[in-house]
């Protein structure tokens, strides 16, 4: 994969207010992620690409884990610090395709929104897969090409269509490259759920272009799927579609052997 970068020393600055952790999807996700990710007093948790500490603050307070998050903006880690009263979380700027800790010192790791930001998600999947115990879990929480193809961002914005069909997989590669990397148990769940409080709250986030896609498509082609958007909430007010969002959680275990399996080992 060869993506287009959204900036996210820009994206920092609206990207908490337009995801505000009180909605009550994030209940729901905090509860599964602990519970899938084996979480507790004793384990350590590695978020890649953890940006503002969304999941790591959370997830670090409510379980008793260790956590560490790491990122590759400055920005984004420098927010993510000065929410850490508590200093609950380790923060490490760094590649997720090369993250700065010891290998085999993890109980689970987290990829949150992540796969359509990077070149190579398979590299990304290796380095969990370094990072993680022998039984660890991979936990990874992505749209898929399947899941945003129909979405709000997408029907009304072919722009956002076109950029997103080269740098979004399959849910099929997603399990492929797990695979690949040498994980096992691997599962998909699609979740639907209503994550904005009304039209009007999607309206608003889709205004801020905290939506990465948003960033990689011009302000005319911006505009015209904002206009797009008002005017179809104008006309269904009451659409569910509007408020409600699709995603799907991938889990995968490391083996308790204790190397990759020689097929699929990085050469040297």
């Amino acid at each position: 994969m060869n993506n287009r970068k959204a900036d996210y020393s820009q994206i920092a600055e609206v990207y908490d207010a337009a995801r505000p952790l009180d909605k009550p999807h994030i209940e729901w996700w905090l509860s599964k992620l602990a519970e899938m990710g084996g979480l507790g007093p004793g384990k350590r948790l590695l978020d890649l690409g953890c940006g503002t500490r969304r999941w790591t603050i959370p997830l670090a307070e409510r379980t008793g884990c260790a956590a560490v998050g790491v990122d590759r903006s400055p920005e984004m880690l420098a927010k993510a610090r000065a929410k850490d009263e508590n200093q609950r979380v380790t923060w490490v700027l760094g590649d997720v395709l090369a993250p700065p800790v010891a290998p085999g010192g993890f109980d689970c790791a987290l990829m949150s929104l992540m796969l359509h930001h990077l070149d190579e998600p398979l590299a990304a999947f290796r380095a969990a897969f370094d990072a993680l115990r022998p039984g660890g879990v991979l936990l990874v929480r992505q749209g898929t090409l399947e899941d945003i193809v129909d979405d709000p961002t997408h029907r009304f914005s072919p722009e956002a269509m076109t950029v997103d069909r080269k740098r979004t997989p399959l849910c099929a590669e997603v399990k492929a490259w797990l695979s690949e990397s040498g994980f096992e148990g691997i599962t998909a769940e699609v979740v639907r759920q209503r994550m904005h409080g009304s039209p009007q709250d999607r309206l608003l986030q889709a205004e801020t272009r905290v939506c990465s896609v948003s960033r990689l498509i011009s302000d005319e082609a911006h505009a015209r799927a904002l206009a797009r958007l008002r005017a179809h909430i104008q006309a269904h007010p009451d659409d569910p579609w509007l408020v409600e969002e699709t995603m799907t959680l991938f889990a995968a275990r490391r083996p308790h052997r204790l190397t990759r399996p020689a097929s699929t080992a990085n050469p040297d």
